[in-house]
C-alpha cells in the first residue's frame, strides 16, 4: 500500500507542510475531473480566446507570434505543473488577469485536455 511507499509518504508530508504554511497545493493530474476541464474552458474562452484559441492556430514560429493552446498542450514534456508555474510567473507579454491558483489550475487542465485533439 501507499503507507509502504516512501515517495507517497514524502508527497503526503509535503502537501501537509504546504497546507500548514498556507501555500496553495496544485492537484495531481490524476485528480482532474471533466468539470475542471469545463470550468477551465469557460475561463479560457473568456480570458484567453482572443490570443490563444484561434482556428488552426499552431506553435509560434518566432518570438513575436502567439501559440495556440493546442500547440502549448502538445509541447514535449508539457505538464499541469509546468503550465501553472508559467502562468504563476505572469509572463510579461501577457495581460495580468490576476488569476487565482484555482483559476490557473483550471486553465491548465483545459489546455492539457487539448493534447490529444487534432
Amino acid at each position: 500500500g501507499s503507507e509502504d511507499d516512501p515517495m507517497a509518504r514524502f508527497a503526503s508530508l509535503l502537501a501537509l507542510v504546504a497546507v500548514l504554511l498556507g501555500m496553495p497545493v496544485v492537484a495531481a493530474a490524476d485528480d482532474v475531473t471533466a468539470d475542471d476541464v469545463a470550468r477551465g474552458k469557460a475561463l479560457a474562452e473568456r480570458l484567453c480566446a482572443t490570443c490563444h484559441l484561434g482556428p488552426g492556430q499552431g506553435e509560434k514560429r518566432s518570438p513575436s507570434e502567439i501559440p495556440g493552446f493546442r500547440a502549448v498542450a502538445k509541447r514535449p514534456g508539457q505538464s499541469l505543473h509546468g503550465i501553472v508555474g508559467w502562468l504563476k510567473g505572469v509572463p510579461p507579454m501577457m495581460p495580468n488577469h490576476r488569476l487565482t491558483q484555482d483559476e490557473m489550475f483550471l486553465i491548465a487542465t483545459y489546455i492539457l485536455s487539448l493534447k490529444d485533439e487534432d
